[in-house]
């Protein structure tokens, strides 16, 4: 099983093996240390604890969407004639969920 942590020793190794082996190495020399952190990063999410059941705040929050759409809907379609409000309130419905999305994600897909 791989070390879920880089160590200072495998940096500087790295960094001592370009200094004796110069410059023309310098290019595999990275593409091995990134090959590594990418490693330790995959290795430290895997190790993370899976969520299991429902994810209440997700559910809340679309139900609580889709109640305040209904209302929002009938109050702009009665008191205005034109699309852009309905368009501002479903856009602004849409960013609080994306923007959950993204919080939820860290900004990255969904890994499995």
């Amino acid at each position: 099983m791989e070390s879920q942590k880089l160590e200072r020793d495998e940096v500087a190794a790295a960094m001592s093996a370009r200094r004796e082996l110069g410059p023309q190495y310098e290019l595999e020399l990275a593409e091995s240390l990134v090959d590594r952190v990418n490693a330790v990063i995959d290795a430290r999410l895997a190790a993370r604890p899976r969520r299991q059941g429902p994810d209440w705040a997700q559910m809340t929050l679309g139900l609580g969407s889709l109640a305040l759409s209904v209302p929002l809907t009938v109050i702009v379609v009665v008191n205005t004639e034109k699309t852009m409000p309905l368009l501002l309130v479903f856009a602004l419905i849409a960013a609080v969920n994306f923007a959950y999305a993204i919080t939820r994600t860290g900004g990255r897909g969904n890994r499995q």
